[in-house]
């Protein structure tokens, strides 16, 4: 049995434990599935020589390459952390009797489900596969965003529901498009084989094809115009579940789009794939960053931040082999902070009881691990040094400007200055100034612990890749891309 099988057996297992295991011990199952596949991939990557020597190698019905390796690894730390923050974030709303015991086995359950598919993305070698693998997201975590059953869960259940659908379906018609010219047997549609056939696939028909992917999959890549779903199911799901959205489902929504762009280089496309990623990725940064300029619901500015982030990543890709280093390095940075950022957002509403930011301020004096923690993430996903963002979102600045494109650069900059400064009034907002009168009655008790490792683990890996990248990133640049 290959390692990368057991990755997806796993959490199969752990849907099938949930319903045996005492309900005591019911939490800790997304945990143990979680850390046991960073456990096998972490021994298969220093034992096993194929994933170290030659990670372009795929077999059977699996692929595993730079690309699907870095999704992969997301997802794994992600979902570890994001398996250990449901621990206490589940079982407040169970004391708080917001769900019943029923409702946190759904939780559980879906989260599972969730994770597998977010899984199963990058590591699919079948093109259809692939994209019934990114529908399976969907329906799984469009059942978590109304984990909580209210009447402003239902319309942002909905409104997520219909984009995903037709995003999905949008792709779906851009894929079979590309295989119908192309020739290719349903069996035998892998990515392998479309970088193959490219090149007899009518340049038009290539263009079209991506096109619609890239509105079908820009869709669950939370990329403009479709967009809009991001705000509301980010603020009405359960503080995990944004992460992982945020953190991991969207990065899927990207793989998609970035799997035929290497197909579209193949078959000679590669300046209108490069062209249409990089004007949609800085309209999305562009429309992003006004968003935040007036925002009181700070889930929802999480969420056009993320938006944000991901139309860096797009526009990384566009400009050749150091933007692709610049784009994996955002992928990895986004995830880390952003996830962080919304399990310090599940803390504040726990404290605050809202997500509305209208009348909080001073949570650093009353609750000061809460706050700092809150503060040091929200400067870090603005980009701020010394965090990892500030690294990728240079390199992506330098990959820009040394395609001569200054004025594309200069643009990005005036946006990336302006979301810097509307997250740094934010933060000086909540973080700083006379405590809110609801604050000033807690006690430092009513801090959770749970959120301590998740935190403090997002935090040094992502200082890491601001620190230490610096240092070495020459290197990196000429023995991998060069």
């Amino acid at each position: 049995m290959s390692w990368l099988s057991i990755l997806l057996l796993l959490p199969l297992l752990g849907i099938a434990a949930l319903f045996s295991v005492p309900r005591q011990l019911r939490a800790w199952v997304p945990v143990v599935v979680t850390g046991l596949n960073l456990l096998v991939t972490g021994v298969a990557l220093i034992v096993l020589p194929t994933p170290v020597k030659s990670l372009s190698a795929s077999s059977g019905g699996w692929l595993l390459d730079p690309l699907s390796l870095g999704i992969s690894a997301i997802t794994l730390v992600v979902g570890f952390t994001a398996a250990m923050y449901s621990v206490g974030y589940v079982r407040r709303d169970v004391a708080a009797m917001k769900s019943t015991v029923e409702k946190e086995l759904h939780y559980f359950t879906l989260f599972l489900v969730f994770y597998l598919s977010l899984l199963a993305v990058p590591l699919l070698q079948n093109v259809f596969f692939t994209w019934g693998a990114v529908e399976l997201t969907a329906l799984a975590s469009v059942l978590l965003v109304d984990w909580h059953d209210t009447q402003l869960t239902h319309e942002a259940t909905w409104k997520y529901l219909v984009i995903m659908i037709t995003g999905g379906l949008i792709a779906l018609f851009g894929l079979v498009l590309f295989v119908g010219f192309a020739k290719v047997p349903l069996p035998d549609a892998t990515w392998s084989t479309f970088s193959h056939m490219a090149k007899t696939v009518p340049p038009v028909i290539e263009r079209v094809s991506f096109v619609l992917v890239l509105a079908g999959f820009g869709a669950k890549a939370g990329l403009v115009p479709f967009n809009f779903w991001l705000p509301d199911a980010h603020s009405q799901a359960p503080s995990p579940i944004s992460a992982m959205l945020s953190g991991i489902k969207l990065n899927c929504g990207m793989y998609g789009i970035l799997r035929l762009q290497a197909i579209l280089h193949s078959g000679g496309q590669s300046d209108f794939a490069n062209w249409m990623l990089a004007t949609v990725g800085f309209v999305t940064i562009a429309v992003s960053a006004l968003m935040t300029v007036s925002q009181t619901d700070y889930k929802r500015l999480f969420a056009y931040s993320s938006a944000e982030n991901l139309g860096l990543v797009a526009i990384g890709f566009a400009f050749g082999p150091l933007g692709m280093l610049a784009g994996y390095l955002q992928m990895a940075n986004h995830a880390l902070i952003k996830s962080m950022l919304f399990y310090q957002s599940g803390e504040l509403l726990h404290i605050w009881g809202s997500t509305d930011m209208r009348g909080l301020s001073g949570i650093s004096s009353v609750l000061p691990r809460t706050g700092h923690a809150l503060m040091f993430s929200m400067l870090a996903i603005a980009g701020a040094p010394p965090f990892g963002l500030f690294i990728s979102e240079f390199l992506i600045l330098y990959a820009i400007a040394n395609h001569g494109m200054i004025w594309l650069a200069i643009l990005l900059i005036l946006c990336l200055v302006l979301l810097f400064g509307n997250f740094l009034r934010y933060a000086i907002q909540i973080g700083y100034g006379e405590p809110s009168s609801q604050l000033r009655l807690l006690q430092r008790s009513r801090e959770g612990a749970g959120i301590l490792v998740p935190t403090s683990v997002h935090l040094a890996m992502t200082l890491v890749l601001g620190t230490l990248l610096p240092l070495v990133v020459s290197g990196l640049i000429h023995t991998s891309f060069v």
